[in-house]
């Protein structure tokens, strides 16, 4: 298949997502993993972090930088941290869907029970805000051959779960529309944890090496794409909040050069274009 190409809404010359992955956990979290432990107590802490303290921290963040951000939100810290969740929506962030808790992988599942697993989380979001998630990316990016066919016909715009472009691009699925947002990992604050050995350092030079290049090549005629991710129990910390607040501000510097958007402002502007879109083809 070819490479994409995009044209951005006013002619910039990159459009910039910033991301938080909002996630909870039943039994273990993602750090101090033990197989032998049922309810793991350090690792469920980690993550509590993120609802009771971190995704505050990035809220302000975004509130004082007058940034919108998609939130990949699991349906379980709807349960957990309410309010917060109710204050993102009010904020104006975008609600995305991100699975009901994040211990579940789709290709455990039967397709049935994948269908139940998304139709469950998007009750849950809509259930807490009043509106309908629009856009989608599972647990650990790990999807099935069915997702994307099931997101559209559940009702979803876009799909974030594949590694396989550098910007978003449109498909059709049994003749619907569905935009493809990849995941790109080099603007990850996994690179400011890596096991404990990555700096908030690493996490930015990562973000401005990628956004420098992108925009060299976008200054040559290639419109460009970079998403910034950050996890509520990583990033909402004080040392990696601080790169991110330095990114928001890097790219701030580009002015009308860079379009900030969330992903549903993105997928939304690429189904209006009515453009041309392959037909979406599973890997084997």
């Amino acid at each position: 298949m070819k490479r994409h190409d995009v044209k951005w809404p006013q002619g910039q010359l990159l459009a910039c997502t910033f991301r938080v992955a909002y996630e909870a956990f039943h039994g273990s979290g993602r750090f101090k993993k033990d197989p032998k432990i049922k309810v793991n107590q350090a690792s469920l802490s980690h993550a509590e972090y993120g609802g009771r303290v971190g995704i505050w921290r990035l809220m302000e963040i975004f509130d004082r930088n007058d940034v919108k951000a998609s939130i990949n939100l699991n349906g379980l810290a709807i349960e957990v941290w309410p309010e917060s969740v109710k204050a993102l929506h009010k904020a104006g962030h975008e609600l995305a869907a991100h699975q009901t808790t994040n211990n579940i992988s789709l290709p455990h599942l039967s397709e049935e029970e994948e269908r139940a697993e998304i139709r469950a989380c998007t009750c849950m979001i809509e259930d807490a805000v009043g509106a309908r998630p629009v856009g989608w990316g599972s647990a650990g990016n790990m999807h099935t051959e069915n997702t994307l066919r099931i997101l559209a016909e559940e009702g979803y715009t876009y799909f974030g779960d594949p590694f396989d472009e550098d910007v978003p691009y449109v498909v059709t699925i049994n003749g619907r529309r569905m935009v493809i947002i990849p995941k790109l990992n080099y603007a990850n604050d996994w690179r400011a944890w890596s096991g404990g050995l990555g700096t908030p350092s690493n996490y930015f030079e990562g973000f401005k090496e990628s956004f420098d290049y992108l925009y060299r090549e976008a200054l040559a005629g290639r419109p460009g794409y970079i998403d910034v991710i950050t996890h509520a129990e990583l990033g909402g910390r004080p040392n990696i909040a601080a790169a991110v607040e330095r990114m928001i501000r890097y790219v701030r510097q580009y002015g009308d050069q860079v379009w900030i958007a969330t992903r549903k402002e993105i997928a939304d502007y690429m189904l209006g274009l009515n453009g041309p879109a392959d037909p979406y083809v599973p890997y084997k």
